[in-house]
């Protein structure tokens, strides 16, 4: 199995983060419900991430658990966590799709 590379800080892990989930220091700072001047110096390095913020990040963001966050180390080696919060995710907006059509097609009947 390859090894996957270790992010060495967790301000690195920070901005690991905000880039995979495609946001900005704005719109992460935004989810997590802070400032995003509290973003910017954790990923500036500047400041390290209070364990308020590692909680608002891991409660955040589906595929984020603390031994990662905190330790690098995440306890899926081959993105099985990955995959669960994509199928969730998925599953989601299926959900609101068939809601919509089950309501579009009420609509439809009713009229």
């Amino acid at each position: 199995m390859e090894k996957k590379e270790t992010i060495q800080t967790i301000n690195d892990r920070i901005q690991d983060i905000i880039e995979k989930e495609g946001h900005t220091i704005a719109t992460f700072a935004k989810k997590i419900g802070v400032p995003w001047t509290t973003v910017k110096n954790i990923t500036s390095g500047r400041n390290a991430p209070s364990y308020d913020i590692m909680v608002r990040i891991i409660n955040a963001v589906d595929w984020v658990d603390a031994n990662y966050l905190v330790m690098g180390k995440s306890e899926s080696k081959d993105g099985s966590r990955d995959l669960s919060a994509l199928v969730q995710l998925q599953q989601k907006t299926i959900d609101s799709q068939q809601t919509t059509i089950d309501r579009l097609t009420k609509k439809m009947l009713d009229n």
